[in-house]
């Protein structure tokens, strides 16, 4: 099909998908798309030519119509549109922040992470923390300009860890969209290798897991097999591998090279190594040792056979099926794990991803998911859009040629530029706009109850003073020391109450001596 008539199927399809103010959502869609680098904020959209309407639609649109959207159905549209007849599936998982430092009326604010280029400065900042899942395209060409396909976006909670939230995110994408006879591969940092993302892992069938490792880790090989037979437990683990300590390394058992070419037109050669079935450590929650792992090493090295960075890159292939992918593959994977990165920065930038200033969480949340879908309009658009250089841009070797783009895929900000066009000559499934009359207003009387403020949630720390209670059987415990505090407050006591029981202090005494 053309690309011209896959957005609009893909238009026509998605604005039967909202029940309420489908028309504005339409149009503030469009606004997005096409005026979202041109706007600070998210009612300057309301100038945009393909905006139809009074500013005041884009409350209507945002907080009466988002919420009535199934986005189950929404999601599965975008993955029909974009990956229908593939056998293969990457996800890409990462968190970015959404700060809000000044919203005092936002609940469930906490303490989050966020880049801060200040030198001295916590990389921390007060907000919410959102966990997006895109999708890698599945064309090569749309790799070269850092495209992705973002399917989900879900507002990780103060209760909650973001690495987790990801990893469910991914198996119910993969539920949804009948995935569960084809390969998926889901693609994360080191964060995305603790126990919990390991036995999520686990429950999704013909499923892949890669992510990165610290270099500092310690793993295992299998233990030796022997016939003797011993009492006790069997062993688990064999021999420590230290990553960053090469005198415990073993020969790999694969090694393969390819070759990598950077912006300068710098060629370097990539050294991929693999030890299978190694081990990580687990817990009695998860027995990690039936779960062993693919370690790949990754080194770049120039034409001189010196390394480009200091340590080399260790990569964990986890899963059954883990041996399908190539090495080759897993490194290109992880490489394509950055175009999320451009994603979340073009995102906030150019499509005001994090510039919906609201008190409301789920409004908040939709407006995230809402502006996803204008991405998603504009990789419809990557070859439609006319080129429109800057004064600076036009000695770039892509803009010497022609300004039409003539079936060639452009970058996102490229595409953003000319993305106007392209909406006028195919149109809008969206109704005219039509004057509704004098609005009702706010009754005589009426009170409107104020918000109430909530503090920012701070994680309690562990107290590392507090040590377990030591368990002491019944002929281990001490015995009973004579206090003689107690001795004394009992004598006062007795000798308060003699007068009512006309008894003396010695008396009382004697006759406990003569019953001992």
């Amino acid at each position: 099909m053309p690309q011209i008539k896959l957005l609009k199927c893909f238009r026509k399809a998605l604005y039967k998908l909202f029940p309420k103010r489908k028309d504005a959502i339409m149009n503030l869609l469009d606004a997005i798309a096409s005026y979202g680098h041109q706007s600070k904020s998210v009612v300057q959209l309301s100038k945009s030519p393909l905006f139809e309407r009074k500013y005041s639609s884009i409350t209507d649109a945002t907080s009466d119509g988002l919420p009535h959207a199934n986005w189950c159905e929404i999601e599965k549209l975008v993955y029909l549109m974009t990956h229908r007849e593939e056998e293969r599936n990457v996800f890409l998982l990462d968190c970015t922040p959404n700060a809000r430092p000044f919203a005092r009326k936002l609940e469930d604010r906490s303490i989050i992470h966020a880049p801060n280029p200040a030198p001295g400065n916590k990389p921390i900042c007060v907000g919410h923390q959102y966990s997006v899942l895109a999708m890698l395209p599945n064309n090569e060409l749309s790799r070269e300009k850092h495209w992705v396909v973002p399917m989900s976006a879900k507002r990780v909670k103060s209760n909650e860890k973001g690495n987790e939230v990801g990893m469910l995110q991914a198996k119910e994408c993969i539920n949804n969209f009948d995935l569960c006879d084809k390969l998926s591969i889901t693609v994360g940092d080191s964060l995305y290798g603790t126990e919990n993302c390991r036995k999520t892992a686990c429950e999704i069938d013909r499923h892949i897991h890669l992510f990165r490792l610290n270099s500092k880790r310690n793993l295992y090989f299998q233990p030796k097999q022997t016939t003797e037979r011993r009492k006790g437990r069997k062993k688990q683990y064999g021999e420590k591998m230290t990553l960053n300590d090469t005198s415990n390394h073993r020969e790999s058992d694969i090694q393969t090279e390819t070759k990598w070419t950077s912006r300068k037109n710098k060629e370097y050669t990539v050294k991929i190594c693999c030890w299978k079935n190694m081990l990580i450590r687990g817990s009695r929650q998860f027995s990690s040792s039936q779960h062993p792992i693919n370690l790949i090493k990754i080194c770049l090295e120039d034409k001189e056979g010196n390394p480009l960075y200091k340590r080399p890159l260790w990569l964990a292939v986890f899963g059954k099926l883990r041996d399908e992918i190539s090495l080759i593959e897993c490194y290109e994977y992880y490489s394509s794990r950055y175009d999320i990165e451009h994603f979340f920065r073009f995102g906030k930038q150019k499509l005001l991803l994090d510039s919906y200033q609201t008190s409301d969480v789920e409004h908040e949340e939709f407006w995230w998911r809402f502006c996803m879908l204008a991405y998603v309009q504009l990789y419809f658009g990557k070859t439609l859009a006319t080129l429109l250089p800057e004064e600076w841009e036009r000695y770039l070797p892509e803009y010497k040629s022609s300004t039409k783009v003539d079936g060639k895929i452009t970058s996102p900000s490229q595409t953003q530029r000319g993305f106007d066009k392209v909406l006028e000559q195919i149109g809008t499934p969206a109704a005219p706009c039509v004057a509704r009359g004098n609005p009702r207003g706010r009754m005589v009387g009426e009170i409107i109850q104020k918000r109430d403020s909530h503090k920012i949630i701070f994680k309690a720390k562990k107290d590392s003073q507090k040590q377990a209670k030591a368990i002491i059987s019944e002929s281990e415990q001490p015995a009973k020391i004579s206090n003689h505090l107690k001795i004394a407050g009992f004598v006062k006591s007795i000798s308060l109450s003699k007068i009512s029981f006309n008894i003396s202090v010695t008396e009382i005494t004697k006759s406990f001596e003569n019953t001992a």
